[in-house]
């Protein structure tokens, strides 16, 4: 079993690994983070503190990728209890008075937890969220170091507030009653953090004394609530480090998309397996399949004797559309246009994960190999997105052997290898040319 706790600033890191001290301490949690976990059953993410402003927020399909896992996913204090409240309903587990707050419906803004902090490993706080400052007014309360109507004023002052500049010494609040007070106990009790805080701690207990039970996976697992959206999260986002460098199931992909000699092969018999309905490209021969995709197309009302000129020409080459026969042009437009979305719309992309096990090109290393080359040349000023289009269009084509073909066979190669167009795939190739062209090439290309 492997604890995963994202944190910081409303828990720190020592602060998790004096309870749980096998535990894997994460910053703050963005979106992506959950995807390149590699959880499943038995493993427990305990979602404490993230991110929302400076880079786009955990989204809640994340989280649920996690717990179709099999992982069981904890929330409190801060985004965790925000994402609990909002998915209690399909398995996360709600910690702490701050998602029984939201859970409940007496609380419904976000900024109520939110704050401003630091960069870097240690996040320290640069604001105060509403949650704790109300939770400490609660105690300072019920001590009788103010009393009801100064309790009241300064809460009313601290919600005028925005939450960046969030404090109990804003100007705004410094003029409330009982102020003094309130500054005079919060000195005498520095450990006194809130709910934030009190939550995370407590939520760590749970974990430590095997409280909380894992997570059953609700009857919405068999459902279609996967999307187009979270299979390509997870292709940018899953895959390993190789070294010190995260490389990407999308990365990997890419590379094999340029590189790999039989990518069209592969990349034909899985978008005609998807348009028949085949769970794997081994369900049936490649002859079958294609005749399946061919029927299963009319009976969305697309056949190629239907189709103007200008129709075909858009995806396919002049003397393709001379030469094939209309079942081959067929398929064709199928696999080139797959990649762009523009054939079935709505119906929902399968994830490319199992794309990047099937290969015997080594695509972990070669991109980690590129990477580490662009940062080499980076150093010597050359930025592989500043790269010539056109010499790496020339690089392409050499590689593929189009020599001096036409912009439309270009395009085709490139479909084939479903990539949106010619274009499409030089900007994909920038990343890797480096490494694959020779490094003597970079003042060639810059």
């Amino acid at each position: 079993m492997t604890v995963h706790v994202f944190c910081g600033p409303s828990l720190s890191a020592t602060e998790v690994r004096a309870v749980l001290p096998e535990a894997a301490a994460h910053p703050p949690i963005r979106h992506g983070d959950a995807l390149r976990l590699d959880a499943g059953p038995g493993d427990l993410v305990l979602i404490v503190d993230g991110v929302f402003h400076q880079s786009a927020s955990v989204r809640h399909k994340e989280i649920l990728a996690l717990m179709a896992a099999g992982a069981t996913v904890v929330g409190c204090s801060s985004m965790g209890a925000l994402r609990a409240a909002e998915l209690d309903a399909y398995g996360m587990v709600g910690v702490g008075e701050v998602y029984c707050g939201y859970r409940d419906g007496r609380r419904d803004s976000d900024a109520d937890v939110a704050v401003t902090h630091t960069q870097g490993p240690e996040a320290e706080p640069l604001s105060a969220a509403l949650v704790d400052l109300e939770s400490q007014l609660r105690d300072a309360h019920l001590a009788g170091a103010i009393d009801g109507t100064e309790h009241d004023a300064i809460a009313a002052a601290l919600r005028e507030v925005h939450y960046t500049e969030r404090s109990p010494r804003h100007p705004a609040v410094r003029k409330a009653p009982g102020i003094t007070a309130f500054h005079s106990w919060l000195a005498a009790h520095p450990d006194h953090r809130g709910a934030k805080h009190r939550d995370a701690l407590t939520a760590l207990r749970l974990i430590a004394t095997g409280a909380i039970e894992p997570a059953v996976p609700g009857a919405w697992v068999e459902q279609a609530w996967r999307t187009e959206h979270l299979a390509e999260w997870t292709d940018r986002h899953a895959g390993a480090v190789h070294g010190e460098r995260h490389v990407s199931v999308l990365a990997q992909r890419q590379y094999q998309q340029i590189f790999d000699p039989d990518y069209p092969q592969r990349w034909r018999a899985r978008v005609l397996a998807w348009i028949v309905g085949a769970s794997t490209m081994d369900e049936c021969t490649a002859a079958q399949t294609a005749a399946a995709a061919v029927h299963a197309a009319a009976d969305s009302g697309l056949r190629v004797e239907d189709l103007t000129a200008a129709q075909r020409l858009r995806w396919l080459t002049p003397a393709e559309d001379a030469a094939l026969d209309a079942e081959e042009a067929l398929l064709r437009l199928l696999v080139r246009s797959a990649g762009s979305g523009a054939v079935f719309p709505g119906r929902d992309w399968p994830a490319t994960v199992s794309d990047s096990t099937t290969v015997e090109l080594n695509s972990m290393e070669a991109v980690a190999r590129a990477y580490a080359v662009n940062d080499r040349a980076a150093a010597f000023g050359v930025d592989v997105h500043g790269l010539d289009a056109a010499a790496v269009g020339q690089y392409l084509r050499r590689l593929w052997d189009l020599g001096d073909a036409a912009a439309a066979e270009c395009d085709a190669a490139a479909r084939d290898r479903g990539f949106r167009g010619f274009d499409g795939a030089v900007g994909v190739c920038r990343q890797f040319i480096l490494a694959e062209a020779g490094e003597g090439l970079w003042r060639l290309l810059a």
